[in-house]
């Protein structure tokens, strides 16, 4: 009969009387050595722990300190407003984020102050007051120092359209716009000068603003007058009438006048004479 496993019998080894082979094991261990159950398993050892001597313990925000409160209702607040912006207001059946109405509402007033400050009035021909007549232009000073005068005080065009000396090759042309000013701020030009001088602009001597056309109030419509001199020798009826409904002009030296003293550029404005109008090279 087999008898019962027992450690009765199992002892320390005796440090003082060990065998060769006892030594050899004790003095070429390492921590790579095999453990007792050959697993191979590599022991665990403690030569490169460090000791650690001090750490800081981080210590929680007080919420009853003023600082901190300001900073949670700053933030909830930030919150709270980008909650609101994000929220649908129903356009139309659709649910559009306040934050693009908002948006189109900013770039829609932008666009309106830029037009509001920097573009000029409507300008539309007028046929009722428009007419041709015929001057002595040369009666007074002569034909000489009437150019003279022309190109120092008028916006000429072609100068060499004064191609003769006698009054009644001319034609001077007022041509009526009516200026729409749909703005709060009013309006003033320098002069009305020509642009494109149109299907005959060799003749097209020069044209300039008549009586109070320089001036336009807010919110208002105005009948401008623009005179238009013109080389009409030789021409028939239908190529003069032509000369003048081809014209394009514009303004210079716009401004709008904010209040009584501040005054800001604008854009030209432009006046294309339209072949609504008709003019008599006849006429006197």
């Amino acid at each position: 009969m087999a008898r019962k496993p027992s450690m009765d019998k199992i002892s320390t080894p005796d440090l003082s009387n060990l065998s060769a082979g006892q030594s050899q094991k004790l003095n070429t261990f390492d921590r790579y050595t095999r453990a007792e159950d050959n697993s191979g398993k590599v022991r665990a050892t403690f030569d490169r722990a460090q000791l650690v001597k001090d750490f800081e313990i981080k210590k929680e925000p007080d919420p009853d300190d003023p600082e901190v409160m300001a900073k949670e209702f700053s933030a909830k607040k930030r919150t709270v407003a980008a909650s609101a912006l994000d929220k649908g207001v129903k356009v139309r059946g659709v649910y559009v984020a306040r934050r693009r109405i908002i948006t189109a509402v900013c770039v829609f007033v932008g666009i309106l102050v830029v037009i509001a400050l920097f573009f000029p009035p409507i300008f539309a021909p007028n046929d009722e007051l428009s007419d041709c007549r015929s001057e002595a232009l040369f009666s007074k000073s002569g034909f000489t120092h009437y150019k003279a005068e022309l190109m120092e005080n008028k916006h000429v065009y072609n100068v060499e359209a004064l191609k003769s000396d006698k009054s009644s090759s001319y034609r001077i042309c007022t041509v009526a716009f009516e200026a729409k000013n749909y703005m709060p701020f009013a309006v003033s030009v320098d002069d009305y000068v020509i642009n494109e001088g149109g299907d005959y602009d060799e003749r097209i001597v020069y044209s300039t603003a008549e009586d109070d056309s320089k001036e336009i109030p807010a919110f208002s419509s105005k009948t401008i007058l623009v005179d238009v001199l013109i080389y009409s020798d030789g021409m028939t009826d239908e190529k003069f009438d032509k000369a003048i409904t081809t014209l394009t002009l514009s303004t210079v030296g716009t401004k709008k006048h904010i209040g009584k003293s501040i005054t800001i550029p604008c854009i030209p404005g432009r006046l294309s004479v339209s072949d609504v109008i008709t003019f008599d090279k006849d006429a006197d």
